[in-house]
């Protein structure tokens, strides 16, 4: 059965489609399932590095149009296509959680992913952002499961923010955190991983592990 999961955050600079699309490398190289990333953002960060690679060995990539007439009939049409053919299909969601962008595609998640940066301002949105996921549960109908993830961690990281999350009932934190490395948005890639999955003790490796356990994805 396919599992939709959406990377989302309503704070801009969080590293949302950065860590979305490392996963979608490590899904697409370490796993026989098929991946498919599903461009929710009007900004298309996601779709103009495909296109940039240009490279058939990618993970395969779709940049929703959400100018046409009753873009929301269609979405539900994309979506209900797309499990037939995909195993995993990664959303990368809009930053205002106003929009419909956001509103259409939550309805249609499985999983949501929300990348944590600990700042004051950071923290600040997302808490409030955290605290609609009750509201949208209700108009999905089925109870949307939440994840957190501490990205680009710091040395400063303010723990007493981090300590916070752990109150929240609707938000199931990782243990690993992502560090603030350069690496990760030199080697943003739809082709390849950025790790090798053999070192065992690597962030990302730590990272992703979790990720697959949580998510309860078979490799």
């Amino acid at each position: 059965m396919s599992k939709v999961i959406s990377f989302a955050t309503q704070k801009g600079g969080a590293g949302k489609t950065t860590l979305l699309m490392l996963t979608a490398a490590a899904l697409h190289n370490r796993s026989s399932q098929k991946v498919l990333v599903i461009d929710s953002d009007p900004q298309l960060s996601v779709k103009n590095i495909y296109k940039q690679e240009g490279n058939s060995k990618s993970y395969d990539v779709f940049a929703f149009n959400w100018g046409q007439p009753t873009p929301e009939v269609n979405f539900d049409k994309v979506i209900t296509l797309a499990k037939r053919k995909y195993e995993i299909i990664l959303m990368d969601l809009p930053g205002n959680i106003k929009s419909e962008e956001f509103y259409y595609s939550i309805l249609q998640s499985d999983i949501l992913m929300v990348p944590i940066v600990a700042s004051t301002l950071d923290m600040n949105a997302t808490m409030g952002f955290l605290h609609r996921i009750p509201d949208f549960n209700k108009e999905k109908g089925s109870p949307l499961e939440v994840f957190g993830v501490v990205n680009k961690r710091e040395k400063t990281l303010e723990q007493k923010f981090i300590h916070e999350l752990y109150h929240l009932e609707n938000l199931k934190l990782f243990d690993s955190e992502i560090s603030y490395l350069v690496r990760y948005k030199r080697q943003i890639s739809t082709v390849f991983d950025i790790v090798d999955p053999m070192i065992e003790d690597d962030e990302f490796n730590i990272y992703f592990k979790e990720f697959v356990e949580k998510c309860e994805i078979s490799l």
